[in-house]
């Protein structure tokens, strides 16, 4: 929309007929407020999202509608604009008509008369919700693989038990953040659950008095029938003991030695609604972790077998999104840790590299199914969205600090050794040895294997452009171990 044609709608109050039709086919939200912060346009789009009517929303201020984490932006965004000065695009939460919240990407332009005076704003925005829902959860799983992989740590390198039960409530309550953290042991002899470790707000002197009947409450029943239990009301649940009257849900998870149970984990929120399945496998995980450490076990061989399968779920949830990508991070990355091997990276590069290559295509999580399945070449404006995955991928793993070299390569992974690649323009050896590795062995699996655009070649002329990219976007000693792992002359 030109200016003068913004100006004129201003000052009439309304659209003219062939703005509408172009406003009304855009999947997008677009909207007008003026300098009071007051919606004066909305076209039909916002109604399918919102659940609201353009006639329920048109002269409310944005304050109204906007997320009280959002205000802030929103505001500072607008003050901006109202000197004359347009902003960059930013994220922004809003509320729909139920309450329930929207994720938007929204650009906004100042309108200005003839005269530099501004007149109001317009904006167009997308809805970004479920993947941003599916990037936290993706955020939350690496979180919990990370707190896996922590307490695994711990697991294979103490073996006094209230040290080790410590340690666990001390990572359970930094990383999940819930507001009450405790583990209890079950004393045989007295027929007790006993608090063994737990954080604030419990004290030590609280804990060597807290000890709860096998059976009584939400710990002693699940102590006594070695079953999870979560429960999202405490005040509807008849089997809750008021311990502190701040706490509205609970879930609690046994520590069991085969089909023994030992003892509980108990986390305590102080919102209702808390915990789902999820944090029951994720928790169960952890106390069959620690169970087999309080009875002296070895732990660590299985766990980072269960961490190997956790990351293989993330995979999952990637690949099926595209049928044509199904095992293609499993081949990459037997492919890679071939090429490692033959190289003799150290044993720490190599891990990083089995997680790199399960996990080198995490970012597309966030990409549109429509471009990753596209049939026909992608326009110049959708290979910069595609362009975006090692970005997105890079964002999701860098929270976990035993991922992060896994995360670095997956960043530069569509860097050149030429230094005409992307994001960083990185050449040679600037580029991780991992990442030119995986883009090696990533090539080649998707070169011999059925695309949406196209069908898969032979292995002959896939060895035979790998040669011809040598040198330009491929590390040549990295092509020179792989085709010899090929049995290539």
């Amino acid at each position: 929309m030109g200016v003068r044609g913004l100006i004129d709608f201003f000052k009439r109050g309304e659209i003219s007929p062939y703005y509408k039709i172009f406003f009304k086919n855009l999947n997008a939200v677009i909207y007008i407020h003026n300098t009071k912060g007051r919606i004066i346009y909305l076209n039909k789009y916002v109604e399918k999202i919102s659940r609201y009517r353009i006639s329920e929303l048109l002269g409310k201020h944005f304050k109204e509608i906007v997320a009280p984490e959002s205000l802030p932006l929103a505001y500072k965004a607008f003050r901006t604009q109202l000197k004359g000065k347009d902003v960059k695009p930013f994220e922004l939460v809003v509320f729909d008509k139920n309450g329930k919240k929207i994720h938007l990407k929204t650009t906004e332009t100042v309108i200005l008369n003839s005269k530099g005076k501004p007149l109001g704003v317009i904006g167009v925005a997308t809805d970004i919700t479920e993947h941003k829902e599916l990037t936290q959860k993706l955020s939350k799983m690496v979180k919990e693989l990370s707190l896996l992989h922590e307490i695994g740590r711990d697991l294979s390198s103490i073996l006094d038990v209230d040290i080790l039960l410590s340690r666990i409530v001390t990572h359970l309550n930094e990383t999940l953040g819930y507001e009450r953290t405790s583990v209890g042991l079950i004393d045989t002899h007295r027929n007790e659950l006993v608090i063994r470790a737990a954080e604030p707000p419990y004290s030590k002197h609280i804990m060597s008095r807290l000890r709860v009947k096998i059976g009584e409450g939400i710990t002693g029943y699940v102590a006594k029938t070695g079953m999870p239990y979560i429960c999202n009301d405490v005040t509807k649940d008849r089997r809750y003991v008021i311990f502190d009257k701040k706490t509205k849900s609970e879930v609690v998870v046994p520590l069991k030695v085969r089909e023994r149970t030992i003892g509980v984990i108990n986390i305590e929120s102080y919102k209702k609604d808390t915990f789902d399945e999820e944090d029951v496998q994720t928790l169960t995980l952890i106390a069959n972790q620690a169970a087999i450490a309080i009875e002296n076990s070895q732990l660590y061989s299985s766990l980072k077998q269960s961490y190997l399968d956790s990351i293989k779920t993330l995979v999952s949830a990637i690949e099926a999104k595209d049928r044509y990508t199904y095992g293609h991070s499993e081949r990459v990355r037997k492919y890679a840790l071939q090429i490692a091997r033959r190289m003799g990276l150290s044993a720490k590069e190599i891990e990083e590299l089995n997680y790199a290559g399960f996990l080198h295509d995490i970012g597309k999580i966030g990409i549109n199914d429509r471009l990753l399945t596209k049939p026909a070449p992608l326009t110049p404006s959708e290979y910069e969205i595609i362009k975006e995955h090692p970005k997105i991928g890079h964002n999701i793993l860098k929270s976990a600090h035993h991922l992060a070299g896994a995360g670095e390569i997956i960043k530069y992974e569509h860097e050149r050794y030429d230094g005409t690649g992307y994001p960083n323009g990185l050449k040679n050896g600037e580029i991780p040895i991992g990442a030119r590795i995986i883009a090696v062995a990533d090539a080649y699996d998707a070169m011999t294997t059925d695309r949406p655009y196209r069908k898969a070649l032979g292995k002959k002329e896939a060895i035979r452009r790998l040669k011809e990219a040598s040198g330009t976007q491929f590390d040549p000693r990295v092509v020179r171990v792989f085709l010899k792992i090929l049995g290539a002359k």
